[in-house]
């Protein structure tokens, strides 16, 4: 495998089912892949480290990107994927709560980019990066802390293809939604996507996956909607 292919890829949130799928993804494609979780260790395939961290603390991120890319002998590719969303009324959210999901969705994507960046920059090597987010960046009923989040994630991915793209590396995000996953509960209100049914993990997987490449070249700073053609926005 060159270096032109995605060969080592750290995937936050393997916990997750999108994460889970991620990590699959990249792995029936013969990558190495080294994953993280931010409480009990899920041990994944045979051979793959997986690291304890929060995403909000910047001392627990650097020493997970670190011993990622340590145990990979370096980082190609960070696909970030985040734990549970907050479903609430406004009125009665509590601060504590809003915040917790802000901090764990935006400031864990911010976090891991700059350390992941790090290593890709002075490897010399570059890399890709996809950050995701919920469709929800609109806005939703009971949705204003995955609502804030989202935003500022599609506005983070947007900033960083500037400060990155010297150092080749590529940033898009992709904005989920109509999935058959943890966060299905944010589209309770939608209706069904025109196809008729939700889409798979699996399906958003392929895309992220796609993104990584760095084939793709100049397509960076992107927001892709992978969410069965609910979104009819472009951002």
């Amino acid at each position: 495998m060159t270096m032109t292919e995605i060969d080592r890829v750290l995937i936050t949130g393997v916990d997750t089912r999108l994460g889970a799928a991620v990590r699959d993804h990249f792995a029936g494609r013969g990558a190495l892949t080294v994953g993280t979780v931010t409480g009990s260790r899920d041990d994944g395939p045979a051979g793959e480290l997986v690291v304890v961290a929060d995403p909000t603390d910047r001392s627990e991120v650097g020493n997970a990107v670190a011993k990622a890319a340590a145990h990979m002998g370096g980082i190609d590719v960070l696909v970030v994927a985040h734990a549970l969303p907050v479903v609430a009324p406004f009125a009665e959210q509590s601060m504590a709560e809003f915040w917790r999901h802000v901090d764990a969705t935006l400031t864990g994507s911010f976090l891991y980019a700059q350390a992941s960046a790090e290593h890709m920059r002075d490897n010399g090597s570059g890399g890709r990066i996809v950050l995701t987010t919920s469709r929800w960046h609109v806005g939703g009923e009971n949705l204003s802390a995955v609502a804030t989040a989202a935003g500022g994630i599609v506005a983070l991915t947007k900033s960083l293809t500037r400060d990155f793209g010297g150092f080749g590396i590529g940033v898009n995000a992709v904005a989920l939604g109509a999935l058959d996953s943890e966060w299905s509960v944010c589209d309770a209100t939608a209706g069904a996507p025109p196809g008729g049914r939700m889409g798979s993990v699996e399906q958003a997987a392929a895309v992220i996956g796609l993104l990584s490449r760095r084939q793709l070249g100049a397509a960076v700073g992107q927001i892709v909607n992978v969410d069965g053609g609910l979104s009819r926005n472009r951002v």
